[in-house]
């Protein structure tokens, strides 16, 4: 399992803007993609790769059209995905209302 450091708004907001990482929609864009069909992304988090001060993560939890929750890890300058696991279901956030 691959382990990330969070980064606080502020600093992400930096790092995203000094184009060292892709932009957070094309993140989730390509995030959604990978499993399609359901309420799409359900949250976001910037971080780096534990034990690295340059390499950031991307994190988010997307939901398929089955209703299956989808943990990915994202390297966030490439957009390559590099961990994609299953949510167990009582993990998962509840349906918004």
């Amino acid at each position: 399992m691959i382990g990330m450091t969070q980064i606080e708004s502020d600093e992400a907001r930096r790092i995203v803007e000094s184009d060292l990482v892709l932009p957070a929609g094309e993140l989730l864009d390509i995030a959604e993609a990978r499993h399609p069909g359901g309420r799409g992304a359900l949250g976001l988090e910037f971080g780096r790769y534990e034990g690295s001060a340059s390499r950031y993560l991307f994190s988010t939890e997307v939901e398929d059209e089955e209703g299956t929750t989808w943990h990915l890890l994202l390297d966030a300058h490439s957009g390559e995905i590099v961990q994609d696991t299953e949510v167990p279901e009582e993990e998962t956030l509840p349906p918004s209302t």
